[in-house]
């Protein structure tokens, strides 16, 4: 009797054990496509970024946009602080 139930528990326990093996893989956080649109004088700047959460591809695409702005020209404060709100402030 000691036996059997010594096999039950320890069956039971690899049983538990695998379910929540397979239950922790499962919740993987799935990517979501994301899609920003900033606009600078009349120019529009499209930023697309697949991502698991999006505070992640907000900082993604506020980084492209500022180096797309920039575009490696040395810039005065005020374009740097313009550069800097419209990458900040994507729009819908």
């Amino acid at each position: 009797m000691k036996t059997f139930l010594t096999s039950s528990l320890m069956t039971l326990a690899m049983a538990l054990t695998s379910t929540a093996a397979h239950a922790w893989a499962a919740t993987t956080p799935m990517e979501k496509l994301y899609t920003f649109k900033f606009k600078l004088s009349k120019e529009t700047y499209e930023y697309n970024q697949k991502s698991t959460s999006y505070e992640e591809a907000f900082e993604k695409a506020a980084q492209s946009c500022f180096n797309h702005y920039k575009d490696g020209k040395h810039l005065t404060e005020n374009q740097g602080l313009d550069i800097i709100d419209v990458c900040a402030n994507p729009r819908s």
